[in-house]
C-alpha cells in the first residue's frame, strides 16, 4: 500500500472504497476509522462487498471487520452507479 492509498482511506471515512489484499481479494468497504499508529495499524470497515464471501462467516448479519494495512495492496474511491 502507498501513501496515496493510505490517504485515500483516511480520506474516505463514512464513505465505500475498493480495496485489493495481498491474497487477491477484492472487495468493497465501507470505511469507519483509519488506525496507522506503529502498534496494530487497521482499518476498521462494513463489508459491502467482496470476491472471497468465505472469509466471512457472519456475512449475513451487519457488523464491522478489521484489516491490517500491511495486507492491503491497493485503494481506489469505489465507483458509484
Amino acid at each position: 500500500m502507498t501513501d496515496v492509498d493510505l490517504l485515500c482511506l483516511k480520506s474516505s471515512i463514512d464513505k465505500v472504497v475498493e480495496i485489493e489484499t495481498v491474497d487477491g481479494e477484492r472487495l468493497l468497504a465501507k470505511v469507519v476509522w483509519v488506525f496507522d499508529t506503529e502498534d496494530n495499524p487497521d482499518v476498521f470497515y462494513e463489508l459491502v462487498s467482496t470476491s472471497h464471501p468465505d472469509h466471512y462467516p457472519r456475512l449475513t448479519e451487519k457488523c464491522g471487520y478489521s484489516l491490517p494495512l500491511e495486507n492491503i495492496v491497493s485503494v481506489k474511491t469505489a465507483k458509484s452507479g
